[in-house]
């Protein structure tokens, strides 16, 4: 026997399955409402549906996309009161239903497979393919639907010839524009994460949503549909058509300063206005024109979202190669473009400048007795000292292992010296099993020569370093 909780997720899984059901017969109704020619709309709503339930919710899908798009055919059939029985209603209907399905499933179980594993900062590629995915996805569903149309002697075969570019752009300008804002709507249905759908660097908004989307963008999108189509209409030309690819401008400005829900929200209403308005003039000869336009709107508006991640992972990158990742201060390669820079203006206005070399006492020892977590910790409190005890315009960079440098700009020698004693001395400990270790450095400093680069000095340096050393350790040593 079933348990109340058993019960209660079979409800909720029924319940899952109507409203996709219901959601998938409301948009095919809505396209229907919106058709220029008989069954001939500028979109297809239902493809993104499709698309979108079988990337997000894979083979659980296809029971519910199969049936609705088999009831579709049922009352296709009763609209035009056909006089077939109602086996063969159903076959026809059933047939028609597959291949719709079969197609979006292949797509979407690709995605599902390969794309929508990768990494979040593959959201660039992972748009591209999307694209790719849908494009490929949408052409193979046209093709389809007019063989079961022409099996059912629904078609002939130059009527399937005659068709198939028209059926292939509205069912890829309806999954262009929907498919990603479906996941979102099925994402909440179904209680699915879809956070993976997110670029980085979300926006986030405590503003309610009409204050935020019913805003001087949308209508000012929506106010350029008309004025387009209302042109089109008038005048009749082919070019005024093409303006309507201007629509992409505010559409991104809304993708750069609203969340991504609101971003995909303003595409669909702004698609489904122009596929209202397109049926309410009548410019049937653009209707290409307007599809393609669509298209381009939408891939627009997913690499738009994709800029975001681009952003992060470029800035990332620079802080890798500026950052030492373990003790945060600069890296070597970035230290010495600083002491590049900093030696270039010390020759244009003659300033002293000193470069010090200082590396921990017995770390060695430290790994050997403590581990490297230990010894990981001495580097990190050790830079950590150095920096909060110097200025703000001196340069605190790590060499390599437990040896760093310091650029002294405005420093000289004797001023260096001072310095490097007043850090050794600052100096913290740190805690290990047995009690507390202070941290004990050796420092070689020189003032780098009017016509000197940064690497002999550095050889200097390293030399006062080694002198520091062989001295006993713990001191400073500085050369001339």
């Amino acid at each position: 026997m079933l348990n109340s909780r058993s019960l209660e997720n079979l409800s909720l899984s029924s319940f899952r399955y109507l409203a996709l059901i219901s959601l998938w017969l409301l948009v095919w109704w809505a396209a229907m409402l919106l058709e220029y020619q008989p069954y001939i709309s500028l979109w297809y709503p239902p493809a993104g549906l499709s698309l979108a339930a079988f990337i997000l919710i894979g083979r659980r899908a296809f029971l519910p996309v199969l049936a609705a798009a088999t009831l579709v055919g049922f009352w296709m059939y009763w609209h035009e009161n056909s006089q077939l029985s109602i086996l063969q209603q159903a076959q026809h209907s059933l047939l028609l239903g597959s291949a719709h399905t079969i197609a979006f499933a292949l797509g979407g179980f690709y995605f599902r497979r390969f794309v929508g594993s990768w990494d979040i900062q593959h959201i660039p590629q992972r748009v591209l393919y999307f694209l790719i995915i849908i494009f490929l996805t949408t052409l193979l569903g046209a093709w389809l639907g007019l063989i079961a149309f022409y099996l059912i002697d629904t078609m002939t075969p130059a009527d399937v010839l005659n068709s198939w570019l028209a059926w292939w752009i509205g069912d890829l300008a309806g999954a262009l524009v929907l498919t990603p804002f479906f996941m979102l709507v099925l994402g909440r249905i179904w209680q699915l994460d879809t956070s993976w759908l997110r670029p980085l660097n979300v926006k986030v908004s405590s503003a309610p949503l009409y204050r935020q989307l019913w805003s001087k963008r949308l209508v000012l999108m929506l106010a350029l549909v008309m004025v387009v189509l209302g042109a089109d209409y008038l005048f009749g030309h082919p070019a005024i058509a093409y303006f309507i690819f201007f629509l992409s401008v505010p559409q991104l400005w809304i993708v750069y300063t609203e969340s991504i829900e609101r971003s995909l929200l303003s595409l669909a209403l702004t698609s489904f206005f122009i596929a209202a308005w397109f049926g309410f003039v009548g410019v049937d000869d653009h209707a290409l024109t307007y599809q393609f336009a669509l298209c381009v709107i939408a891939a627009n508006t997913y690499f738009g979202l994709s800029v975001p991640s681009l952003l992060q992972q470029n800035k990332q990158l620079h802080q890798q190669t500026q950052i030492d990742s373990l003790t945060q201060v600069a890296s070597r390669n970035y230290f010495l473009a600083c002491a590049e820079r900093q030696l270039n203006g010390r020759r244009s206005r003659d300033f002293a400048i000193s470069l010090m070399v200082f590396d921990l006492d017995e770390f060695k020892a430290i790994n050997d007795d403590f581990g490297h977590l230990v010894g990981d910790q001495a580097l990190i409190m050790a830079a950590q000292s150095i920096r909060a005890h110097i200025r703000q315009c001196d340069v605190i960079g790590r060499f390599g292992g437990d040896e760093f440098l310091l650029l002294l700009p405005d420093q000289n020698l004797e001023d260096a010296h001072r310095t490097a004693e007043r850090l050794r001395s600052k100096l913290p400990a740190i805690p290990v099993a047995t009690g507390m270790i202070q941290i004990k450095a050796s420092f070689g400093i020189v003032e780098i020569k009017a016509d000197e680069d940064v690497n002999e000095a550095l050889q200097r340096a390293d030399k006062a370093l080694l002198k520091a050393k062989r001295n006993g350790r713990d001191q400073v040593v500085s050369f001339i």
